[in-house]
């Protein structure tokens, strides 16, 4: 979400695509561990905080004939979004993931990197909304920034992250904004198992964590069936 370039203080939208690779070395694999879990024969999707596009070029390219509806709260990032020649059938919107969503019934509802950037309350909110929203068997699929459980753990973590954005080329201003960034907003978070347990409580009839990676994880929530 928009938020990704001014919390972050380090990033503009034109230099998203780039910089989001080296700042996070598991992207690629973080999303395409979403693509992997969207339910078979997914007809519509609901992306929030969609940035510039990424996960959605992915999405498409997997499957084609989809109905995706996108939706960030930043115009930079959504006109970066819409020029790219894979988009032209995504249906883009201006909008703070936490108003009020197109009122339709989806397969899935997906979100990458995005809700730690919100208060635990909202996300909580998210999960819960993201329930009501989808059809039967359908799927929330959160991938997204964690805390470690323990502050040593967090230190091994952070040392970790440091190493592979280093390894990565990520500016040295762009680093130490990204761990003053963590530093910052780290009471906040929640660890993946307590996320996973919020999205379980949140009219989801499981949850499971099929990805980490350091302080990266996958969350997804299933919808009872029919």
């Amino acid at each position: 979400m928009a938020e990704q370039h001014t919390v972050h203080g380090v990033m503009e939208a034109d230099q998203y695509d780039g910089l989001i690779r080296s700042i996070v070395p598991v992207q690629a694999l973080l999303l395409s561990s979403i693509i992997d879990y969207l339910p078979t024969g997914s007809q519509k999707i609901l992306e929030l905080g969609c940035s510039t596009g990424i996960l959605t070029e992915m999405i498409l390219g997997r499957y084609p004939d989809v109905e995706i509806t996108a939706i960030d709260l930043s115009p930079e990032m959504l006109a970066i979004a819409s020029e790219k020649p894979g988009l032209g059938r995504a249906r883009f919107l201006v909008q703070d993931l936490r108003d009020s969503w197109p009122q339709e019934c989806y397969d899935a509802v997906v979100t990458s990197l995005c809700l730690h950037h919100v208060p635990r309350e909202d996300r909580i909110a998210v999960a819960k909304r993201a329930a009501q929203a989808l059809a039967p068997d359908g799927r929330f699929i959160c991938g997204d920034i964690f805390r470690a459980k323990e502050d040593w753990e967090e230190r091994l973590l952070v040392e970790a992250w440091c190493r592979g954005m280093r390894l990565a080329g990520t500016p040295d201003d762009v680093i130490r904004g990204m761990i003053a960034q963590r530093a910052k907003h780290l009471p906040t978070f929640t660890t993946v198992a307590e996320f996973r347990d919020i999205v379980a409580r949140s009219g989801f009839n499981r949850a499971a964590i099929p990805f980490t990676s350091g302080f990266v994880g996958m969350v997804v929530g299933f919808s009872p069936g029919k």
